[in-house]
């Protein structure tokens, strides 16, 4: 073995023996139980430009077998008649629900995380329900979600969906980026069991916290300039010691990210710069890392040995874990090749957008935080 496949074998050892790990024990949504009480859940939607997701997931959400929920949805300056098509919903639905009109985001602020805010100022529940407007929820997916915030005293809980790759290009890239660092890095049945912030997630898709863990917190104010706000949210509220919960909830939740190439572009480049440390020593390293674990094993197998397919070996187990855990299916195994390169190309476009201060997000500028010259990372 050359010292590439030695760090490649080693790397992809650790990350599926967490995929197995999570595999066979972290929580599932659907196995949470039955709330042992009902409190006023508020299920705040932000949504820019969201006329055509609606029309699929809100039915869904308002027919909630949960008995006690208010829904507010805040149509955040949206073009496409947002606000108009959930009102009609509404009334088709018969379920209560209450259409904000956002305002733009004071200095400082990234857009979502405003909405967000503003939604939690108007909500009256005991426990916040932070949902995007691509999810398509079960009915049972609120009551689960009160009862796993009660079974483990949790201050919040958060649920990763079953993603919906329509498109080949989703299929390669999506769950490379989304799901794969997650289950191969996270052992996600230890977060609520330790207090290191640093051991935590949250996904904003699907994100419940007690309004006394937001408070505690600080809302989303203590987040405002964050573009991974869902994943500095989680870290505060573990930070307050507050218990913070994930779990699998591929029966219960779906969600389709993206609707176009162009849409999931922009997407990642605003997001990947940021999720692979937001400063330039902590991406490389991270850059690195995971060429030596989803690219390098394919160029190692070109010399045909034994031991240069050891790293193609346990990167195939470690996809097919991945898929069985959260419902992928066999194209996204396959195209991981070429899955890999396209999230290598955004990872680039995405540092490139943010040392220029030039990454947007439907229509606004997205706060980007350069470091000054000179400074590391």
């Amino acid at each position: 073995m050359t010292a590439l496949d030695l760090l490649s074998t080693a790397i992809l050892a650790a990350m599926l023996a967490v995929a197995l790990y999570n595999l066979a024990t972290a929580p599932r949504l659907e196995n949470a139980g039955e709330p042992s009480a009902l409190p006023l859940v508020s299920i705040l939607v932000p949504a820019r430009d969201e006329a055509e997701n609606l029309r699929r997931t809100l039915p869904h959400l308002l027919r909630t077998d949960y008995p006690r929920i208010e829904v507010l949805l805040l149509d955040d300056r949206s073009v496409d008649g947002t606000a108009e098509v959930a009102e009609s919903i509404t009334r088709y639905v018969g379920a209560p629900l209450r259409v904000l009109r956002g305002t733009e985001p004071p200095p400082g602020w990234v857009g979502k995380n405003w909405a967000c805010q503003q939604l939690a100022w108007s909500a009256a529940g005991d426990v916040l329900l932070f949902c995007d407007a691509d999810v398509d929820a079960g009915p049972a997916a609120v009551r689960r979600t009160v009862a796993a915030l009660q079974r483990h005293d949790a201050g919040a809980v958060t649920a990763l969906p079953r993603q919906r790759l329509e498109s080949w290009m989703q299929a390669a890239v999506v769950p490379i980026i989304v799901q794969l660092p997650v289950l191969a890095m996270l052992p996600i049945r230890l977060i609520p069991i330790t207090r290191s912030p640093s051991l935590s997630m949250a996904n904003g898709q699907w994100l419940a916290i007690t309004r006394a863990a937001y408070d505690a917190v600080g809302g989303h104010a203590a987040v405002r300039g964050e573009v991974l706000e869902d994943v500095a949210l989680g870290r505060l509220v573990k930070a307050r010691g507050h218990c913070l919960v994930v779990c699998i909830a591929v029966s219960l939740l779906a969600v389709r990210m993206y609707d176009s190439a162009a849409g999931m572009r922009e997407g990642f480049r605003k997001n990947l710069y940021p999720l692979l440390g937001g400063r330039r020593a902590p991406f490389a390293l991270g850059m690195v890392l995971l060429a030596l674990a989803w690219i390098y094993p394919f160029a190692g197998a070109l010399r045909g040995t034994v031991a240069a397919m050891v790293p193609l070996a346990l990167l195939a187990a470690l996809r097919v874990a991945a898929a069985l855990l959260v419902r992928q299916d066999a194209r996204a195994v396959l195209l991981h090749p070429v899955g890999a390169l396209l999230a290598a190309g955004l990872a680039m476009e995405s540092w490139i957008g943010h040392q220029r201060g030039r990454v947007t997000w439907r229509g606004r500028a997205v706060p980007t935080r350069v470091p000054a010259p000179g400074a590391d990372g």
